[in-house]
């Protein structure tokens, strides 16, 4: 209770004299500052013996700790750090902690615990700043229970020391995290190599139920309305291949992830040819799963998690007019997507009946291919400036504007990822610059927790609008 008093209430107490005229009694000068008597003669006794120091709480600090580390220790922690960062490693408080708890000759015999290696690292400089990353709580986990039942493959294009390119593929067991085949590649990602590594996978670990890629075409050519030799051959081990949605990484983000944690060991140890490259990807292999505690494993190993959890493989092959089903569903949808771009303006009237019009032409729909960048994420409108979220940066879409609706369009599958009704209503409009999420009627695919939040708000403020002043909003 003392250490919660602010100075301003322990001068009152200390300055506090019964003896004056009209004084409220030590029982009520202690209910009407809400402290205990014993407290109000502690503090008193304080003041007679430190004079202005009782003015502040004591140090809760133990004034002999029970264990303090030296400059042997210091050292050993740095060093550890240092090797790890040569190495290619995470030489972060966690991953130190790790290391030393491997070794037998610790100095003194037992290791700091992980904050207390983050503390001494501070005091003598030796601390990367940590970047601004969206919060982990923003994120919907997505793990699968059983071992075999999920894996996810992704490639990525490395540079080599001699300047030559290769590509390599990761692939990973999406409960344990354990890599069950990492290989490099002189050519551009393609099917053959993708199922060369697949292959050899399997024939180590056996077939999983489902397997997960981006809509690379080397890996799954479904949504394209195709059936590729990866899905062939998976379709034949019991293997369903299924793809993220376009543009959203984060479905793959255990090996998006797992590709920064590669990227570094390669760098530290410049490969030079492609037959180095693969002997430093095996010793990455073996530390990744047999020695390197993971954080998201509760600081077990991808091997201890790969031999503890239960195991759920693929059992019988799947029937090729199963994907070819999943094919022509893709297909048919792509195919109503464009239909609906090419459609003619008709006029409709406020209750949605169809009016002739003799004079009416058949006009084609103004469309045009639109570039979104992270420095200018909109798109245009009659001279408004449309914002949209940051998924959309780095990417291209068809802008189709009819007589009743602007739609933005993947180029690759059609899928219409952005729309909203002609003419436009919006609520928050700034000079010549709209916000998205504020538009009626808006439709967005790729979306953010925090722009669902905002056109949930905005959808309100048009509900409100439209039970208060029916009149104005059906006049619009």
């Amino acid at each position: 209770m003392t250490n919660s008093l602010s100075p301003q209430a322990r001068a009152a107490i200390i300055n506090y004299d019964p003896l004056q005229p009209h004084a409220l009694s030590v029982t009520e000068f202690c209910r009407s500052v809400k402290i205990s008597r014993s407290v109000f003669y502690k503090i008193r006794r304080r003041a007679v013996h430190e004079s202005t120091a009782a003015l502040h709480p004591r140090s809760r600090a133990p004034k002999t700790p029970a264990r303090r580390y030296g400059p042997v220790v210091v050292n050993e922690l740095v060093k550890i750090r240092k090797q790890l960062k040569s190495d290619g490693w995470d030489y972060g408080p966690r991953s130190i902690y790790y290391e030393a708890s491997l070794q037998d000759g610790f100095p003194g015999g037992k290791v700091p615990s992980v904050a207390t290696i983050a503390r001494l690292l501070a005091s003598v400089g030796h601390v990367d700043a940590s970047p601004r990353k969206r919060p982990k709580s923003s994120y919907i986990p997505f793990v699968r229970a059983t071992v075999m039942s999920l894996w996810q493959l992704d490639a990525f294009e490395y540079r080599l020391a001699s300047g030559q390119t290769v590509t390599v593929y990761q692939l990973l067991d999406d409960a344990s995290r354990f890599d069950v085949g990492t290989e490099a590649y002189t050519r551009h990602e393609n099917s053959a190599d993708a199922k060369d590594v697949l292959e050899r996978a399997i024939t180590a670990y056996g077939a999983p139920k489902e397997l997960l890629s981006d809509n690379s075409l080397a890996f799954n050519q479904l949504r394209a309305g195709r059936i590729g030799s990866v899905e062939i051959f998976l379709a034949s081990k019991g293997t369903m291949p299924i793809s993220g949605l376009p543009g959203k990484p984060t479905t793959q983000g255990k090996n998006e992830r797992s590709h920064q944690t590669l990227l570094r060991f390669l760098d530290a140890h410049q490969p030079t040819t492609l037959e180095l490259l693969k002997a430093v990807i095996r010793r990455f292999r073996d530390h990744y799963n047999n020695r390197r505690p993971h954080q998201a494993l509760d600081d077990a190993t991808p091997r201890t998690a790969w031999d503890l959890l239960e195991h759920t493989p693929a059992t019988e092959p799947i029937p090729l007019s199963v994907l070819e089903a999943k094919a022509s569903q893709y297909s048919q949808a792509r195919a109503r997507r464009q239909g609906d771009l090419d459609r003619a303006a008709l006029t409709i009237s406020k209750t949605g009946d169809v009016l002739p019009d003799e004079n009416a032409q058949d006009r084609t729909a103004d469309q045009s291919l639109v570039d979104i960048t992270r420095a200018n994420r909109q798109v245009y409108y009659q001279g408004f400036h449309v914002s949209l979220p940051m998924t959309y940066a780095d990417r291209q879409f068809y802008r189709t504007i009819t007589d009743d609706s602007f739609l933005l369009t993947d180029p690759a599958t059609g899928e219409i990822v952005f729309s909203f009704p002609l003419p436009m209503i919006a609520l928050n409009v700034r000079d010549r610059y709209v916000a998205a999420y504020s538009i009626q009627g808006v439709e967005l695919a790729y979306s953010t927790q925090h722009w669902d939040r905002k056109c949930a708000q905005y959808g309100e403020q048009f509900a409100q609008r439209q039970e208060e002043q029916p009149e104005v909003m059906a006049a619009r």
